[in-house]
């Protein structure tokens, strides 16, 4: 019989791909176990495309956005109870405040918003954040793990000083892993130059400045291709259906992108809204360098020259202070979506420079996806880097 003791996951009712991926990291003397079977669907997609392709996503989003604005406006917090299994020692909560954990528990988190849903007007009831304070200094909660020193700094900037002091030492870095799924970096020796986008959130990932991006490299010279990964609004399916070298395809689960990845020679992650970047951890899984905007997270996972490059951000939904700059995110804002169906000249130029730059040089491409590739095997995203972290701060939240 095993000795290793055991901690549960406990996640919503959508576990998102990259939870199913940190079952891998397993600290030595623990095992893992859950109760939602999502956790064991390796093909399950993201909420976001389950939704989409049972032709439900415009009516769950407006009927989201509405409640969303309600509980906002009431002020919302929110929290979950568990009831764990016979003999667990610790609860690893994904991005779930737990009330009265009857075991010690510790939690991931993207950003401190999303205890709030992502609505920034739930602050200004009076009881929000001081109840956010009580849960998050709850003993049985051990220890906050952000995903990055930027969403570590976001719950450090959203409570009082005084509650922030306590906090230092529960506050612990800790990054998703993410497994290495091909051997070798890409040696790019002919051919175009084949960039890759994915984003469901046409507008809010940045497709725009991606296609016009593209098209300014091409009309350059630079042999690059794209594919696109979204859900394009009709007018812009039109106009990529009639562009050579630019291919749209509509999101499903993680088949879809396996092969796009396989074939990329690098990732253009222009997005405007994330805290983070999952696909930034994929795409270096298969050896594909990541070009994304200097910008919080983005600028922690991404290194300049050497696992990817980075260009200067625009019309971004989360300021350098790392908070939301609107109340309210669902429906995104009417002035927000304006700016990003125009971005600006310099900004798509700015991009354009990078891809021609990459298509002048395939060296320094075979070298990005070198870089991808040892930052999951041996680097920032590797499971053995999480693993170990996890284990000194399991073995102290369970003793």
């Amino acid at each position: 019989m095993s000795s290793d003791r055991i901690v549960q996951w406990h996640s919503g009712r959508h576990v998102h791909p990259m939870y199913r991926e940190q079952l891998h990291a397993v600290p030595e003397g623990w095992r893992y176990t859950w109760t939602r079977p999502e956790f064991e669907d390796a093909t399950a997609a993201t909420k976001k495309v389950t939704l989409s392709s049972a032709g439900s996503a415009r009516t769950m989003e407006a009927a989201e956005a509405t409640a969303l604005r309600i509980l906002s406006t009431a002020g919302y917090l929110h929290t979950t109870r568990v009831r764990p299994a016979p003999g667990i020692a610790l609860i690893h909560s994904a991005e779930r405040l737990i009330r009265r954990s009857p075991v010690p528990y510790v939690l991931d988190l993207e950003h401190v918003d999303l205890f709030v849903i992502y609505q920034r007007a739930a602050y200004r009831a009076p009881w929000t954040v001081p109840l956010l304070e009580r849960m998050l200094l709850d003993e049985r909660l051990r220890f906050l793990l952000p995903w990055s020193n930027a969403a570590r700094q976001s719950v450090l900037h959203r409570v009082s000083p005084s509650v922030a002091a306590r906090l230092e030492h529960k506050l612990r870095t800790v990054y998703p892993a993410v497994r290495p799924r091909v051997k070798h970096a890409r040696d790019h020796t002919t051919g175009p130059i084949r960039i890759l986008f994915v984003g469901t959130k046409f507008y809010e990932k940045g497709a725009v400045e991606a296609i016009r991006a593209v098209l300014a490299a091409r009309a350059a010279g630079a042999n690059i291709e794209l594919d696109i990964v979204t859900y394009a609004p009709p007018e812009w399916e039109q106009r990529i259906a009639s562009e050579p070298g630019i291919r749209l395809h509509r999101p499903g689960g993680q088949d879809v992108v396996r092969a796009l990845y396989e074939q990329a020679d690098a990732l253009l992650f222009p997005s405007h809204m994330d805290t983070y970047g999952v696909v930034v951890g994929e795409a270096m899984s298969y050896g594909v360098p990541v070009l994304a905007p200097n910008h919080l997270a983005l600028a922690e996972l991404v290194t300049d020259g050497v696992n990817g490059a980075l260009f200067p951000a625009e019309n971004m939904l989360f300021g350098t202070d790392t908070s939301c700059i609107y109340r309210h995110t669902l429906p995104p804002p009417r002035a927000y979506l304006e700016a990003l169906r125009t971005p600006g000249a310099s900004y798509v130029d700015g991009i354009a420079e990078a891809l021609t730059s990459l298509a002048d040089d395939p060296g320094r491409l075979s070298d990005l996806s070198d870089g991808a590739l040892v930052t999951v095997t041996d680097g920032l995203l590797s499971v053995r880097r999480r693993a170990t972290a996890l284990q000194e701060l399991y073995d102290a939240a369970a003793d």
